[in-house]
This record gives structure tokens, C-alpha cells and sequence, in this order.
């Protein structure tokens, strides 16, 4: 599938979370350790975002802030295509929480949300995606919503 494509699995499957209009959703996408590298000349492309290094969880790229839920339309596959590789291993990670969650996610020195709070407050619904761009075509290759381990990609049209 292409960047396109891909976008609009990601949109069908926010579209069906309960309560759009009261939550926030953030996204952010960790890339493999040869990845970095490609992310990081393809700053400027990516306005809104942030590369950040999570130590030993990896490098990868965050939003600034959460967006409202009910009109935010993913971007990853767009955004992604900024990065410049042939072969390019994402994974990527969907938060979405009642906006009030959000509150305690940011500090003063934030460059993206903390996320720890908002999974505390125990109302996050999450999508956890593990995909590879080789040569522009997207696949899947799992789709997961935590806790449950159960591969969702074919039911979301990934």
C-alpha cells in the first residue's frame, strides 16, 4: 500500500474508538537504529514533529502535542515519506485519551508529551503497529491494541 493508503488504515481505524469528540490523540513512531540517521537530514520536512532520542527505548519521532481525536486525520505515512530510505522499519504507537489525560503529559521543558501520565489515568486506548516501507509500498506486519496481543491488522484494512 502506499503513504496514502496506509494514512487512511490508521483514520479507520481512530475513527472507530469510542468518544472522539472528548479525547486527544498522539502519535509517534520509533525507527530502527539505521533509520535515525535518514530521520535526522529529513528534520526540516517534518514541521510539528520532533526526533527524539528515548535512550534505551530508541531514537525515533514524536508529535509535539496531541490533537483532537475527532478531526485529526494520520499523517504517518506522509510523513514518513520525508525520510529518505529504500527500506524503513517503523513502529508506530497511537495514544488515544480523554483531553483532561493530556493535562499532566507536558512540562515546561516538553518537546513532545510524556506519556506515562496519560496511561496512568487508565482511559487510554492504544494501537501499537510494527510496519516496513520497502521501496514506497507499505506492509503490515502486526497490529495490536494492548493488553490484548491479538493481531488486529486485517480488520483495519492493513
Amino acid at each position: 500500500m502506499d503513504a496514502v493508503q496506509f494514512d487512511a488504515a490508521l483514520g479507520r481505524w481512530l475513527s472507530r474508538q469510542p468518544n472522539l469528540d472528548a479525547c486527544q490523540c498522539h502519535i509517534q513512531i520509533k525507527l530502527e537504529y539505521g533509520d535515525v540517521a535518514p530521520a535526522q537530514r529529513a528534520r526540516l520536512e517534518l514541521p510539528g514533529w520532533v526526533i527524539i532520542d528515548w535512550g534505551a527505548r530508541g531514537t525515533g519521532i514524536s508529535a509535539r502535542r496531541a490533537r483532537p481525536a475527532a478531526s485529526y486525520q494520520p499523517e504517518a505515512g506522509r510523513l514518513l515519506q520525508a525520510i529518505d530510505s529504500l527500506l524503513l522499519r517503523a513502529h508506530i504507537q497511537i495514544v488515544v485519551a480523554p483531553a483532561a489525560d493530556w493535562e499532566a503529559a507536558y512540562g515546561e521543558a516538553s518537546l513532545a508529551p510524556d506519556l506515562m501520565p496519560v496511561m496512568d489515568a487508565g482511559h487510554a486506548i492504544l494501537l501499537n503497529l510494527t510496519a516496513v516501507r520497502e521501496n514506497g509500498d507499505w506492509r503490515i506486519v502486526r497490529a495490536y491494541q494492548p493488553p490484548d496481543e491479538h493481531n488486529i491488522a486485517r480488520e483495519f484494512g492493513f
